[in-house]
């Protein structure tokens, strides 16, 4: 023990004070007439810390050291020296001195904790932080510093076990509510996260980068207008954060709002120009206005900022299959999974490319990879992987959309013909339309908690895990049946003695599948100017605002309020469409509704279609009834009905002549 004299005391005070300029200079009084005074040269070195100079600190430290090598606290205070130098390995190894002669030396452990994790050394630095914690578990921000570690190693649920710790210790302290609500959101708990980000914000209402997250989290429940709220408040506290204007432009994104989403991530990139991740939103939020080409270069960009970036990469291919290019297309997607195996987008995005080109056995190889990077395989009820299903029950689910599961529901008898027992799982709003297929499967809202099958498997699946080829699709149209009592009460909606055609020209905007494939309603005027045509409006929930909207002399029956009011979707469409003359429709669920009955129907297809429609034909064969139209350029809906208007005249020609 060195006891403190009079001067060193007087110094040690000034310290305690916060004068540590005075203190260094009461230190080197000292030092003139002991200069191996060991206390006088350690506590300058420390004064010299907390003054900011930290090489003349760091030479004052080693100085005392030498004077008397056994003094923990001289190793402790020079490694802190050292790693404000950012000389990381020797902190580390003053540390270790430090702990040497002090085992339990906890700051020496927490700070040697920092050292590491500043040189990257994250194994380390979780080692050190825990062996800290264990001394002294009432430290919250070495907690959060171990949850911050843990949660970029990937290992989440060990972060939010941190953070909760961070949160016990110290449950006033917003940034460990927030971090705790990030690793909730990668651990797929989103409700728990907008509650962990909404008690940072209770803690500290002006902590911009709460509101960023939670709004992240909200996205996950579809509620955009929140997020957005979020976004803006986010912005109005920090307005030169690039983090905040991403998240803004990812919000006005999910909205539709794509002018504002694109203005939102220049903002981000004017203040980040490095910035990848809002490089890559640019380019997908310029994809989804229709500016391929523009889309092109900002993703070209993000992979700049950030060779091998797998999202960007992935996109960028969407992007060239949009401009069908597709060779290149194809190396883009080749390089995204090359990038990120596991990215099962990307594997999805290429079996769509390959589908589209009529390569059933890859495509479906490739939908089948992506599905088992999806998947979880901890489910109770296994996965049917194309297993003998003679006296075997497998439970049906579709995840998608109801146009899938009118689509491939006709592989429904495929399975029971293997001597499967057959049940669906899924909205119990489209059971009544199904239920009217010759084929009897059980049909479940809800699985009961006791319910047990064989297998299970998604519609979607049917085409890979039966091994379809374009000559091999199951026929049996039609397998969707209208109800007798409700055609009669829509047939008396109809003009008679009128070429009666029903269109349906909107799907989910919510959906980004339905960029560019749904069609303005101003399009079918030409259709609507031929005489003896009459149209009829067979669209339900979104688009019908342009039904105010109509050209002059544009005329469109709507069949009402009630229609398709209830529970039951489609059941009053399928009834009109029973008596309709021809069905038009986007590439919707209405067109796959319509060919399922096997009505006449055409088919209004962007200039590169979903998968299912191929490439050049203008025949199906997933429908014998349907006729596809196909932009003749992009964006060009006048060229689509020019050529339907030369069809419909055509086909009213062959009527009267029969």
């Amino acid at each position: 023990m060195h006891a403190p004299s009079a001067g060193l005391a007087a110094a040690l005070a000034s310290m305690r004070q916060g004068q540590p300029a005075r203190a260094a200079e009461e230190c080197r009084r000292l030092l003139e007439s002991s200069p191996n005074d060991f206390g006088a040269r350690h506590l300058l070195g420390v004064a010299l810390m907390a003054s900011g100079e930290h090489e003349a600190a760091e030479r004052e430290i080693a100085r005392s050291i030498a004077i008397d090598p056994a003094v923990p606290g001289a190793h402790y205070n020079r490694g802190n020296a050292l790693q404000a130098l950012g000389r990381f390995d020797d902190a580390v190894a003053s540390y270790d001195e430090a702990l040497r002669r002090k085992p339990d030396f906890a700051e020496a452990l927490r700070n040697r904790g920092d050292a590491f994790a500043r040189s990257g050394q994250a194994a380390q630095a979780i080692d050190s932080y825990r062996a800290a914690l264990a001394l002294h578990p009432e430290w919250s921000d070495t907690w959060n510093n171990l949850g911050s570690l843990l949660f970029a190693a990937q290992r989440n649920e060990d972060a939010l076990v941190a953070y909760r710790s961070a949160i016990a210790a110290a449950p006033h302290v917003a940034t460990a509510w927030d971090n705790a609500g990030l690793a909730l959101q990668q651990l797929g708990r989103h409700e728990e996260a907008i509650q962990a980000h909404g008690q940072a914000l209770l803690r500290a209402p002006t902590f911009a980068p709460a509101y960023v997250r939670r709004a992240m989290a909200l996205r996950h429940f579809n509620r955009f207008d929140e997020a957005l709220r979020d976004t803006t408040r986010a912005l109005e506290l920090d307005a030169g954060s690039a983090l905040a204007h991403n998240a803004h432009g990812i919000v006005l994104n999910d909205l539709g709002r794509y002018d504002e989403a694109i203005a939102a991530y220049e903002a981000a990139l004017s203040l980040a120009p490095e910035f990848a991740e809002a490089h890559n939103n640019l380019g997908n939020a310029l994809h989804d206005a229709g500016r391929f080409e523009d889309a092109l270069v900002a993703l070209d960009r993000a992979i700049a900022a950030r060779p091998h970036y797998a999202e960007a990469l992935g996109n960028r291919g969407l992007t060239l299959h949009e401009l069908q290019r597709f060779d290149d297309a194809l190396v883009a997607f080749d390089e995204a999974i090359a990038a990120r195996p596991n990215y099962a987008e990307a594997w999805k995005r290429r079996a769509s490319l390959r589908l589209l080109q009529g390569d059933y056995a890859q495509g479906w190889a490739d939908y089948d990879e992506s599905l088992a990077r999806m998947r979880r395989d901890d489910a109770e009820t296994p996965w049917w992987k194309g297993e003998s299903l003679q006296g075997k029950s497998i439970l049906l689910e579709e995840p998608n959309g109801f146009g899938d599961a009118l689509q491939f529901w006709r592989y429904v008898p495929v399975l029971q013909a293997m001597g499967a027992d057959v049940a669906f799982h899924g909205r119990a709003s489209l059971f009544r339309l199904l239920r009217s297929s010759p084929w009897s499967v059980r049909m479940l809202a809800d699985v009961p908690a006791d319910a047990r099958f064989d297998y299970r498997s998604h519609l979607w699946s049917m085409p890979r895990l039966l091994r379809t080829t374009l000559d091999t699709i199951p026929g049996g149209v039609p397998y969707i049946e209208a109800e007798s009592e409700r055609v009669a009460r829509w047939a008396s909606l109809l003009p008679a003695n009128t070429f009666n055609i029903g269109i349906a020209w909107q799907g989910n905007p919510a959906r980004k599948v339905d960029a560019g494939r749904s069609v303005p309603l101003r399009a079918f005027a030409p259709l609507a100017s031929l005489p003896g045509v009459q149209l009829v409006s067979l669209q339900r929930t979104h688009g019908l605002e342009q039904l105010r909207d109509l050209p002059d002399g544009m005329s469109v029956i709507e069949p009402g309020d009630d229609f398709d009011a209830g529970a039951d979707a489609f059941v009053d469409t399928a009834a009109l469409m029973q008596s309709l003359d021809l069905v038009i429709a986007s590439d919707s669920a209405v067109a796959h509704l319509a060919g399922a009955m096997g009505r006449p129907t055409w088919i209004a297809l962007k200039h590169v279609p979903e998968w299912r429609w191929l490439l050049e034909r203008d025949d199906t064969p997933w429908y014998p009834t349907m006729r596809l139209f196909r932009q003749p350029a992009r964006g060009d809906w006048d060229g689509v009905f020019a050529s339907m208007r030369d069809a419909i005249d055509d086909e009213r020609q062959r009527r009267i002549k029969a």
